[in-house]
């Protein structure tokens, strides 16, 4: 009978593969737009990239130890590997919520009317898109400072206080360490939730204005050709997809990660269910983001309808 950490083995396998090919993809055909093509480039590229890389960062720091676990390589990092891949691990998932955000509200910005209130702030917006980036990576770095301290490669440890353990490391948090427990834990919490906030406001904006535009071009065309077809609905029901699916893997990693932390009988091998959650996102992402993607070419276009379209779904 097959063992269960070749099963995940395999599936970490396949998760990685497809998700470097495709974040790396994605990536080269961004920076091919932004180069060779600059015509065709969008504000949006620059958010898309950005998420591809922190998707393979994580990828990385997280898909690739458990594949070299599930196949038998243990212990086959030091302490200070620990920390690092620790580390490397959360400011690239911390940074990959800012980003997603970012990508939910960016999105919601460009289908509003251009009679909105929100026309000048549309306007603005794509100019500080590098001074967005910069913000993440310094406050995920600062918040995650902590985790270099408080992780320790795993040993043959009594877990009593140890408050979560993988395969790789070990997370201490005593009993009488409150500068961990207390104020660490609650910095993350509320900076994950003011980013799963905003998704929230931008995805239900734009769940609206989809409505309203399917309110406005049904007398139009014909049910023949569904209006899900046009590139500014698709691109929105993209982005609606891809929170969605986030949010929902993030949130099943961080469940098993808390029932880890306070329950008594501490099981290394949830850490791999957890983790599994945790590379389903950045390996799905770019499958969703190629399929939506306009400037790859794909046959049935209707030109002349998707440009009137575009124009009443812009104009509200």
């Amino acid at each position: 009978m097959v063992s269960s950490e070749l099963i995940f083995g395999a599936a970490f396998f396949f998760q990685c593969a497809i998700g470097f090919v495709g974040n790396s993809l994605l990536f080269m055909l961004y920076v091919f737009i932004s180069f060779k093509k600059p015509q065709q480039k969008k504000p949006m590229d620059l958010i898309l990239a950005h998420l591809t890389l922190a998707n393979m960062v994580t990828l990385f720091t997280r898909g690739i130890p458990e594949i070299m676990f599930c196949f038998g390589m243990r212990h086959f990092l030091d302490d200070l590997g620990c920390k690092a891949l620790m580390y490397i691990y959360r400011v690239s998932r911390g940074v990959s919520v800012c980003t997603t955000s970012l990508l939910s509200m960016f999105q919601a910005l460009i289908i509003s009317p251009y009679n909105s209130v929100w026309a000048s702030i549309k306007v603005g917006a794509p100019k500080y898109i590098l001074h967005y980036f910069l913000f993440f990576w310094i406050t995920n770095a600062l918040i995650y400072i902590r985790v270099i301290e408080a992780t320790e490669a795993r040993k043959n440890y009594t877990v009593s206080t140890y408050g979560y353990i993988s395969h790789i490391y070990i997370v201490r948090v005593k009993e009488n360490d409150s500068q961990f427990t207390l104020p660490f834990t609650l910095g993350i919490i509320f900076h994950d939730l003011i980013f799963h906030f905003l998704m929230g406001l931008s995805s239900t904006r734009m769940v609206f204005l989809l409505y309203r535009h399917r309110k406005q071009v049904q007398h139009i065309y014909s049910s023949s050709y569904s209006a899900k077809t046009f590139p500014e609905v698709k691109a929105t029901q993209t982005i609606l997809l891809l929170v969605t699916c986030f949010v929902l893997f993030y949130w099943l990693n961080n469940s098993i990660i808390l029932y880890q932390i306070f329950t008594l009988a501490k099981d290394a091998q949830y850490d791999t269910i957890a983790s599994f959650f945790c590379v389903c996102f950045p390996a799905l992402c770019p499958l969703l983001l190629i399929g939506s993607e306009n400037r790859i070419p794909k046959p049935h276009c209707v030109p002349g309808e998707t440009q009137r379209s575009h124009k009443a779904f812009r104009d509200g």
